[in-house]
């Protein structure tokens, strides 16, 4: 029995229907008991007599993505181009699914997203760090060019136009 559920009294059908979709959709036995309150041995029993098991499925080739996660959006935004991904995002994504595995009480699979988290952010500021410095280097060739300019070489004879001496010569 799992916390919430009552002992001998049946949930109602609109929570098993509820359980089956959510079942079907690819989420596990124990997390949908938990989400609902029913049941393991209920629920496999019920699947089992109204033919809703994952064995009783036709096979189908597995999703890529269960349709509740945060990764679906982000694909379909970036219309499979993996160029368009913002390590921001991928490390949103990754702190989601570490949340719901703590949820879910998978502690491994946490630390493994948490991980992947931790990598994405670390990748993003190593990134962010590389186009600071390659800015603050073409600003200081930028200044370094402008220096040069408009430093004298005398060549073109315009530097003494402007001398402290009188046209004269004298003073």
């Amino acid at each position: 029995m799992t916390e919430g559920s009552q002992r001998g009294v049946a949930a109602p059908q609109a929570v098993w229907a509820q359980v089956r979709e959510d079942y079907l959709a690819g989420r596990s036995a124990s997390e949908c008991c938990r989400l609902h309150g029913v049941g393991l041995s209920a629920l496999r029993g019920r699947a089992a007599r109204e033919g809703w098991r994952r064995a009783d499925q036709p096979w189908t080739p597995p999703a890529r993505l269960d349709p509740w996660d945060e990764g679906v959006a982000l694909e379909e935004s970036i219309g499979g181009d993996l160029d368009r991904v913002e390590l921001g995002s991928l490390a949103f994504v990754a702190h989601r699914r570490m949340m719901r595995a703590v949820l879910r009480g998978d502690a491994m699979e946490a630390l493994r997203w948490r991980r992947v988290r931790l990598v994405m952010d670390a990748e993003a500021a190593e990134i962010l760090e590389a186009i600071e410095r390659d800015e603050a280097e073409d600003w200081h060739r930028e200044q370094a060019g402008q220096r040069e300019a408009n430093r004298s070489d005398g060549s073109d004879g315009s530097d003494g136009v402007f001398s402290d001496r009188a046209p004269d010569g004298q003073g």
